[in-house]
């Protein structure tokens, strides 16, 4: 598995990660289209880098004048909850085009350049929690005091500086303290965020254990794809893969012929494909356990790792997912994105609505950040 770096190749995952991002936004949070177009902020895609790379992409200008210009045009088909990102440039040759489709259960997609999705799309049953029963488990939710003056400050300063925030929820472990919303945030509406879905991941590998699915973080990790007990992926453990200590790692061609090592971070958002595939894919940079690289591509392992674990006793993979974890929290808004072949992905993308996630800590949702949805009283108890 080599990642493509070539101009057009970047194009087409800028375009693919917009449609992504818009799709959450309209149809996933059920913006305005108005109110989308307001807040949306482009994320060029940038090849990854090696161990101490930072990406500081700068291009943002550039993608928002091409789009005033006329030579990136959106369009949102809300019959079908899908958009469409053609972006032409006769300097660049054929036209680029993007796409995203968002379906109940299953969040908002990537299609890119494909017309559907590449899996049998199936209801998803959902536990509902009780409404009657109170907050977190349940419905019902006790109107919080006043918060302190100080605390107000804070919040309008943060509003007034933060202008793609749904809302902000600071709550105790047993009900909700302090919560207010933007001008389109809502307690019921769905917010998008991204990395917090390590954590529900993370906490699905120990219920796996839990169930006896899986014997122990600490044997060689059993991705489907690393059965050949030859291979260097045996050294790799599932904790390694929980603690971001795998060495995995892409090479990388940036279209002249030269191929250097890259650590993924965002391809899994930006490409139309099989992410735990993708992952499971990648080579081993460096020892195990010898170095930490935040990436996602360990996560996706993780994520294979689960699906493998539901069907090899067939059980069907995408009720059984939701209902190891969030449906046992009460998180019934909590939704993750699945990628084109159907993978509920494990790194993030997930959405939830913004009266749901109790945490000792504030929980800060940022639209710019979207991928898992849910409201933040709905996720259900997570701690820190």
């Amino acid at each position: 598995m080599v990642y493509n770096a070539s101009p057009r190749a970047l194009r087409q995952r800028t375009a693919n990660f917009a449609a992504k991002r818009l799709v959450d936004m309209r149809y996933v949070s059920g913006l305005e289209r108005a109110t989308v177009e307001r807040h949306f902020r482009w994320r060029p895609a940038v090849p990854p880098g090696g161990l101490g790379f930072r990406a500081a992409p700068d291009s943002q200008a550039e993608l928002a004048t091409a789009q005033r210009r006329g030579d990136i045009v959106i369009d949102m088909e809300d019959a079908d909850r899908r958009v469409t990102v053609r972006w032409d440039d006769a300097s660049f040759g054929e036209p680029v085009v993007g796409a995203a489709i968002a379906r109940d259960g299953y969040g908002g997609t990537v299609l890119g350049p494909h017309t559907n999705l590449q899996f049998d799309l199936q209801p998803v049953s959902r536990r509902e929690p009780d409404p009657e029963r109170a907050w977190p488990l349940g419905g019902a939710v006790e109107k919080p005091t006043a918060p302190p003056a100080e605390v107000e400050r804070a919040l309008d300063g943060f509003f007034a500086s933060s202008s793609g925030a749904y809302g902000v929820l600071i709550a105790s472990p047993d009900c909700v303290l302090c919560e207010r919303y933007s001008e389109f945030g809502a307690a019921d509406r769905a917010t998008p965020s991204w990395s917090m879905t390590k954590a529900i991941t993370c906490t699905v590998i120990g219920r796996l254990i839990q169930e006896g699915w899986l014997t122990s973080v600490h044997d060689p990790a059993p991705a489907p794809l690393w059965s050949d007990p030859r291979s260097i992926h045996r050294l790799i453990t599932p904790d390694h893969l929980l603690r971001m200590r795998s060495g995995l790692a892409f090479p990388v061609s940036d279209g002249d012929g030269r191929v250097t090592l890259g650590f993924e971070n965002s391809a899994v958002y930006q490409d139309a494909g099989d992410a735990f595939e993708a992952a499971q894919r990648s080579v081993v940079a460096t020892v195990p356990d010898a170095v930490y690289r935040y990436i996602n591509s360990g996560l996706n392992v993780l994520g294979a790792i689960i699906r493998d674990r539901i069907e090899r006793r067939g059980l069907p993979y995408h009720e059984t997912l939701y209902g190891l974890l969030v449906g046992r929290l009460g998180m019934a808004s909590y939704q993750h994105s699945a990628d084109i072949a159907g993978n509920l992905i494990g790194s993030g993308a997930v959405s939830r609505r913004c009266e749901t996630m109790p945490s000792s800590e504030s929980c800060i949702c940022r639209m710019a950040y979207g991928t898992v949805s849910g409201c933040c009283r709905r996720a259900g108890p997570i701690t820190r």
